[in-house]
C-alpha cells in the first residue's frame, strides 16, 4: 500500500525554500558523497521535554496546523514510544546516539561516584567527562561519517562542533564556530538588520515577563538565568541552529540532528501548560514547515522525523509548600522508627544480622533532580544495600518514609532494587499490587527496578515526589515543570516518521532501538 501524499507546502514557503537553496548553493559547495553516496538523507528533529498529551492537544486545536496536515492526512505515523529509565536528556541521547542500553545516568544531574562529585549536564566540562566515558563504551555512533548536531547534549561523532560538550573547550569551540558561521546569511528567512530588531523586541518582552512573574511569586533566584536563557538560547541560539538546518540541507549534510529545546527551558520555569511553554509549539511547526519545504526544494529530499524525549509535570516546589528543602527534612530534625513491616520487606526473609561493616565515610549529598531526588549519604562505589543503611542510616530512612510529600522510596535490596509505597516494599515483578497514584506508571517504576542494578551512579535512595492533583507532583528542584519521575506523563514519549520512508519505528521500549533503526536505514 503507497504512502499517502504530503499536503503541498504554502507557495510563498515553498518559493522562499527554493531561493535559499539557491543562494546557499551559490555561497557554500555541496558536501561530498563519501561513504554514505545514495544513502537515504535524515533530518532528526529532537522536541525535547514536549509531553505526548500537551502535543496531542497543541494537533487537534489547530496550534501546530503543519504537523497536524501532515499527520491527518496519512503522510506521518505518529505513535507512542518508551525510552527507558529515567525519563530524562542525557539517558535518551546515550540510547539514541550512542546506541548504549545501560549508560548509567541517573538523571540530568547526580553525584558521580568515579569522579567524586555532583555533575550536571548543562555544565560544559561535566557533560564533556560524559561523553568520553560513553564514546569508550559505545561501537557505534549515529552521527559519524558527516553527521551534524545542534544544541544536543553530547556530540555523538558529528561532524560539527555546535553541542554542551564542546562548549568545554575554549579551543574547541572556537575552532567548530568558526566554519558555523559560513553560509548563515544565505539561509535566512530575514536580513540582518530585520533579524536583530525582532531580537531586541523579543528582549524587552522577555524582560517585562520576566519581572511580573519575578515580582508575582516574591522570589528572583532562577529568573537571571531564565531571561538569559530566554534571549540567547530560546530566540538567537534556536533561529541560528534552524538556519543552519536548511544551509545543511542545501549543502547535502547526510544526517541532522536538530534539538529544539525552547519547550523544555520554559516549562521547567513556568510549567507546561502556561501560554509562553504552549507558545513555543507555534513557534517550531512554523520551522518545520520551513524545513520541509527546503527538504522538498531538493532534488534529493529528507526524511524529517519527530521525537519527544520526555514529558513535563506541573510541580509544586517542596520548599514552597513547607518552607524546608529536601536536605534539611531527611537529614535534621527528630528521628523516625523504620516501619517494622518496610523493615521485614526489606530484609526479605533474612535474618537480622549481629554486624553490619559501616560504609565508606562522606558528607551526604542530596541531588534535587526535579520531581525526584538521588541521595547519598556516604561514599560507597555503588548504591548501599537495605542493611547497609538499617544499621548505619535509620533515620534517613525513616523520614523519607514517614515524609508526607513523599510517594516512592527506592533502595537497593541484595542485588536488585525495591519500591517502598505506602508501607510495602515491592520488587520489579510486584509492581502491579502496589498501591500507586493513577499518575504514575506502574511500567515505568518496573523499569527504573530493572535499570538501576546496571547504575552505579544512582543515590542510596531514589525519592519521587507525590501526586498533588491531575498531572501534578510535589517537584525538589525550584521549578513549575519537573521531569525524570515516574509519571505517565513523563515517561510516555512520541515518534513520528514519513510513511513513505522505509522505517518501522512503532513499539520501541529503550532509546537505543531507536538507534538501532535509524543506522539501519541512514547509515548505509
Amino acid at each position: 500500500m503507497s504512502a499517502a501524499p504530503r499536503p503541498e507546502p504554502d507557495s510563498q514557503v515553498a518559493a522562499w525554500a527554493r531561493a535559499r537553496v539557491e543562494r546557499v548553493r551559490r555561497h557554500l559547495t555541496p558536501v561530498p558523497a563519501g561513504p554514505r553516496a545514495g544513502a537515504r538523507r535524515l533530518l532528526l528533529v529532537h522536541l525535547d521535554g514536549v509531553p505526548r498529551a500537551v502535543l496531542d492537544t497543541a494537533l487537534r486545536s489547530g496550534s501546530m496546523p503543519f504537523l497536524a496536515g501532515l499527520v491527518r492526512s496519512g503522510a506521518y505515523h505518529l505513535e507512542r514510544a518508551f525510552w527507558g529509565s529515567p525519563a530524562a536528556t542525557p539517558a535518551f541521547q546515550a540510547g539514541l546516539l550512542y546506541g548504549l542500553r545501560h549508560p548509567d545516568l541517573p538523571g540530568y544531574s547526580w553525584f558521580d561516584r568515579a569522579l567524586g562529585r555532583e555533575v550536571a549536564m548543562n555544565h560544559p566540562q561535566d557533560t564533556r567527562a560524559i561523553e568520553a566515558r560513553l564514546g569508550r563504551r559505545s561501537s557505534s555512533r549515529l552521527l559519524e561519517g558527516g553527521g551534524h548536531t545542534y544544541f544536543s547534549l553530547f556530540r555523538g561523532d558529528a561532524g560539527n562542533q555546535l553541542c554542551m560538550s564542546t562548549l568545554g573547550s575554549a579551543e574547541r569551540m572556537a575552532r567548530g564556530l568558526v566554519p558555523e558561521f559560513r553560509g548563515v546569511l544565505a539561509g535566512r528567512r530575514d536580513g540582518a538588520l530585520r533579524a536583530a530588531g525582532t531580537l531586541a523586541r523579543e528582549t524587552g518582552r522577555a524582560l517585562g515577563e520576566v519581572s511580573r512573574w519575578a515580582r508575582a511569586l516574591g522570589d528572583w533566584r532562577h529568573e537571571p538565568g531564565f531571561l538569559v536563557s530566554r534571549v540567547l538560547l530560546q530566540r538567537l541560539g534556536w533561529g541560528f541552529a534552524h538556519t543552519k538546518a536548511v544551509v545543511d540541507m542545501a549543502r547535502g549534510v547526510p544526517l541532522i540532528y536538530l534539538v529544539f529545546g525552547n519547550y523544555d527551558e520554559t516549562a521547567h520555569r513556568r510549567g507546561p501548560r502556561s501560554p509562553l511553554a504552549l507558545a513555543e509549539l507555534q513557534c517550531v511547526d512554523a520551522s518545520l514547515a520551513d524545513l520541509d519545504a527546503v527538504s522538498r526544494a531538493l532534488e534529493q529530499p529528507y526524511d524529517i522525523v519527530l521525537v519527544t524525549d520526555h514529558g513535563h509535570v506541573e510541580a509544586e516546589p517542596l520548599e514552597q509548600r513547607g518552607g524546608r528543602r529536601l536536605a534539611a527534612a531527611l537529614l535534621e530534625g527528630p528521628p523516625r522508627k523504620v516501619p517494622p513491616e518496610v523493615v521485614r520487606g526489606l530484609r526479605d526473609g533474612r535474618p537480622t544480622p549481629v554486624d553490619v561493616p559501616g560504609p565508606v565515610p562522606g558528607a551526604p549529598v542530596v541531588v534535587e533532580a526535579g520531581n525526584f531526588a538521588h541521595v547519598y549519604l556516604a561514599r560507597e562505589p555503588r548504591p548501599m544495600e537495605a542493611e547497609v543503611l538499617l544499621a548505619h542510616f535509620p533515620e534517613a530512612l525513616g523520614r523519607a518514609l514517614a515524609h508526607p510529600d513523599l510517594a516512592i522510596v527506592v533502595l537497593r535490596r541484595g542485588e536488585g532494587f525495591v519500591a517502598v509505597v505506602g508501607g510495602g516494599v515491592y520488587g520489579p515483578d510486584d509492581v502491579a499490587q502496589a498501591p500507586l497514584s493513577p499518575g504514575f506508571s506502574r511500567e515505568a517504576l518496573a523499569d527504573l527496578l530493572r535499570e538501576l542494578p546496571h547504575m552505579p551512579n544512582a543515590g542510596d535512595l531514589i525519592l519521587y515526589g507525590r501526586e498533588v492533583g491531575e498531572d501534578r507532583t510535589v517537584g525538589f528542584a525550584w521549578e513549575f515543570g519537573s521531569h525524570g519521575g515516574l509519571t505517565h506523563t513523563e515517561t510516555d514519549s512520541l515518534v513520528c516518521w514519513p510513511a513513505h520512508a522505509p522505517l518501522d519505528l512503532r513499539a520501541l521500549s529503550h532509546a537505543s532501538q531507536l538507534h538501532e533503526r535509524l543506522c539501519e536505514v541512514y547509515r548505509c
